[in-house]
């Protein structure tokens, strides 16, 4: 019972946060002045996907000792890509019929490289600022789900080394934070360079990280909890 209730508990955190992540960058694109960090909702949102994929990837590899990396990117493919292709399509057709056709063939790029998951570097080599184009381009959103699918990619195979050269989950949470310091340090030593930083995935995967500490922690915490209940009940 102390588990299903905590388990409930944080599943109804993880949709508020979700609601206001998507609610701050809905405001931020509506250009109201009260939501001008509107846009780190999607910050905000690359921490809970990261705590999401390390729940089932991690509990996973607690009953199988294993990772099914073609199941875990089959159903990764099937939640994005079909809607995905759909929205992006339709959008697709809008733009060669109502946008200029110097505009058409930037367009197209986009389009193909978002298919493949790589919008974000597009935009990081096209030296496109975000900020410039998010509300003339109808792709421009897309970076962020670029970032996230490379991450999908990278990520089980990590936990999966991690978790097979340091079972220990002191050392596991110890690395894990390791990594969040160091991603915060580099981004902090190429802040200048805003667009890297805000493109590559390279100074976006400690905010995954983070999610995936926070999911640590919270194991550690419904396990002292589930000892206190079940002493308190002895």
């Amino acid at each position: 019972n102390v588990i299903i209730i905590i388990m409930k508990s944080l599943q109804l955190h993880i949709q508020f946060f979700r609601a206001i992540s998507v609610l701050l960058v809905f405001f931020y694109h509506l250009k109201l002045d009260f939501f001008n960090f509107g846009y780190l909702g999607v910050d905000i949102f690359f921490v809970i996907s990261g705590y999401v994929i390390t729940t089932r990837l991690y509990e996973e590899l607690n009953k199988t000792n294993q990772i099914n990396f073609l199941s875990f990117y089959i159903r990764r493919f099937k939640r994005i890509f079909p809607v995905l292709i759909f929205i992006l399509t339709t959008v697709l057709i809008f733009i060669i019929f109502f946008q200029p056709l110097d505009l058409i063939i930037g367009n197209l790029s986009v389009y193909i490289f978002t298919i493949f998951g790589l919008s974000n570097l597009y935009y990081l080599f096209a030296k496109k600022d975000y900020f410039d184009n998010v509300f003339e381009d109808a792709f421009g959103h897309t970076w962020s789900l670029g970032i996230e699918e490379q991450f999908y990619i990278i990520f089980p195979i990590f936990l999966f080394l991690l978790y097979n050269f340091f079972k220990k989950k002191k050392i596991q949470i110890t690395i894990l934070f390791l990594f969040v310091i160091s991603g915060i340090l580099l981004t902090l030593k190429f802040s200048e360079n805003f667009q890297l930083i805000f493109y590559s995935p390279i100074f976006r995967f400690w905010e995954f990280l983070l999610g995936s500490l926070v999911y640590f922690s919270n194991k550690n915490y419904i396990k002292k909890n589930i000892l206190i209940s079940t002493s308190s009940f002895l």
